[in-house]
């Protein structure tokens, strides 16, 4: 067993008695010690390293799933999902977040499973969106897996030649219903150790494609590393089978304003509730309308101001008669807030027409309202300028 991970990552955090409630839940036999004059770090260990492969490499999924919820986050995503009010006193007991993970591992299994999810996709920021979409109810969106599985399989399996098998975990999240998606890939040699050796090993890995839909908003996200034309396929597979719209998604959808920066009485004004410290405009990127493929980014350093970057734009010639030939088509704006501790400064990239790498952590979302009330972000009315 890796004692690196045992020592310094997570057997340190946790005390016997829990890690016996564990073993317990998992029909092992717990182990007996003397609490005053034995080791229980090289108890546990020793526990660990005598059990059969198989058992072993159970218990060795379970710590890794257990330290990546023993965070801040995970642990946020527990309570936010948790509904058993007497859970809520058991995990306000223990002494650490791997302490809570464990013990929602241990008791609630189905609970530590969806906050993963949760905190993963909280975490992840690459998504691309596309609103006004056909509103449909959770529970006929939640009717659709099936379906929805076996489409994307026939895609996958015709423009790319992977996607054999398909699972996907469906996640309710209330305001929001989470589609996990993991397609087979292709095969691929990987080097693994086995017994201390190294050796090669064809496998077929998944991929992961992440689809978030809002049925009160008609809106609907996607993670995924394809490209933009096949990505817009995937926004046509969900509308057309889980939302029954067969009509295409927009593949241009403006949900973005960028353009609105170029205008001179834009201001980044902000509420005292919000507790920003500074915020201001570092780079934008103009494309010419005429001609695409040309384009300039300008970089501003910070203490500068959106006044600033005026007048950069017009000493290259950028505004005044030459406004309309030009639109913004990426920025990037700084803030520093005055709360959330380590997580004060968050960076917000905008790129037309959808994209933002804002995830759902506190900061950045105070962030993306900021963004909203700018206009410089359009969840709603396409109409607003």
């Amino acid at each position: 067993m890796p004692q690196t991970f045992f020592h310094q990552d997570f057997l340190k955090m946790i005390n016997l008695e829990l890690f016996n409630e564990y073993l317990i839940s998992k029909d092992f036999m717990p182990i007996e010690t003397d609490p005053e004059k034995d080791d229980h770090l090289k108890l546990v260990i020793s526990y660990v390293d005598n059990l059969p492969p198989d058992e072993r490499n159970a218990i060795l999924n379970d710590f890794i799933s257990t330290r990546e919820l023993a965070s801040d986050g995970g642990v946020k995503a527990v309570f936010t999902l948790n509904k058993d009010e007497a859970f809520v006193n058991k995990l306000a007991s223990q002494n650490n977040n791997t302490c809570r993970a464990l013990c929602c591992l241990i008791y609630h299994p189905k609970l530590f499973d969806k906050a993963i999810r949760l905190k993963q996709l909280v975490g992840t920021s690459n998504f691309h969106t596309r609103i006004n979409l056909r509103k449909v109810t959770s529970t006929e969106v939640k009717s659709k897996l099936k379906d929805f599985e076996l489409e994307l399989i026939a895609f996958l399996q015709s423009k790319e030649g992977r996607g054999k098998n398909c699972q996907i975990d469906l996640y309710d999240f209330g305001d929001r219903i989470c589609f996990f998606a993991y397609p087979e890939d292709h095969p691929k040699t990987q080097k693994l150790y086995e017994d201390n050796k190294l050796r090669s090993r064809v496998s077929s890995p998944s991929f992961e494609i992440i689809f978030v839909y809002y049925p009160e908003e008609g809106k609907l996200e996607i993670s995924t590393k394809m490209r933009a034309k096949k990505r817009q396929r995937l926004f046509d597979i969900f509308n057309s089978t889980v939302l029954g719209d067969l009509e295409p998604v927009p593949s241009n959808q403006q949900v973005l304003n960028l353009d609105h920066l170029l205008d001179e009485d834009f201001r980044f004004t902000l509420d005292p509730e919000d507790e920003i410290e500074k915020v201001f405009l570092s780079q934008i990127r103009l494309n010419d309308k005429y001609s695409p493929k040309k384009r300039v980014a300008i970089y501003l350093d910070e203490g500068e101001n959106t006044n600033s970057m005026i007048t950069k734009l017009k000493n290259h010639k950028l505004l005044g008669e030459s406004h309309q030939a030009n639109t913004v088509s990426q920025a990037t704006i700084k803030f520093l807030f005055k709360q959330f501790g380590r997580s004060n400064r968050v960076t917000a990239m905008l790129t037309n027409p959808d994209r933002n790498t804002l995830n759902e952590t506190a900061s950045n979302q105070l962030a993306k309202k900021c963004i909203q009330k700018w206009g410089l972000i359009n969840d709603g009315d396409l109409t607003t300028p």
